[in-house]
């Protein structure tokens, strides 16, 4: 967890449990870990979510080392989500949505679509999380999207990946973007 200052306001930003998966040497691999974090920017209706593939890895170097093709640099996807697709908070209320927007990662930039599901999270519920803003604390998130490795030039890199790579966000938290959180979006 992270924690943000702005004017004197803590802000805690809360990751997202993130699963990742694809066939290497004709064995199926994934790793799951608190390595994105989605944001939403409602000054322009954006929808962000940033990948930190280098949370993904476990210490074992067997099992990491398809992971290393893909630690050079975050993954971001920026997709514009009108207020008339933002959820109503009503009991027990959820919504799904394709979005569109472009997923950057390894230097390249894509259109791309993702699945999401947002749903109404109970205050009295275990997932609740206090952000000091009303409707963020009751939203959370599921999402899935795949590429294949080509896409990004991933390919290329010493493992040669190719087979597709598949990306779920279930539960995640939607934490608000504001003004001075641009560094979130360095590609470093």
């Amino acid at each position: 967890m992270c924690l943000f200052t702005l004017n004197g306001i803590a802000q805690e930003i809360h990751p997202s449990k993130t699963y990742i998966q694809t066939s290497y040497q004709d064995q199926q691999r994934f790793s799951l870990n608190s390595s994105s974090y989605i944001f939403y920017n409602s000054d322009n209706h954006e929808l962000i979510m940033i990948i930190d593939f280098t949370k993904f890895k476990t210490g074992n170097d067997t099992l990491d080392e398809w992971l290393e093709d893909l630690d050079d640099s975050k993954l971001i996807f920026k997709g514009q989500l009108s207020t008339d697709n933002l959820l109503t908070l009503t009991h027990h209320n959820s919504k799904a949505l394709a979005v569109n927007g472009v997923i950057s990662f390894n230097g390249v930039t894509h259109a791309h679509k993702i699945e999401l599901t947002l749903f109404e999270i109970p205050r009295e519920g275990i997932l609740y999380r206090d952000n000091q803003n009303n409707y963020f604390d009751r939203i959370n998130a599921n999402l899935q999207f795949g590429f294949y490795p080509k896409e990004f030039r991933v390919n290329k890199k010493a493992h040669h990946l190719k087979k597709k790579i598949t990306i779920a966000v279930y539960r995640g938290y939607v934490n608000p973007f504001r003004p001075g959180m641009e560094h979130w979006l360095n590609n470093e």
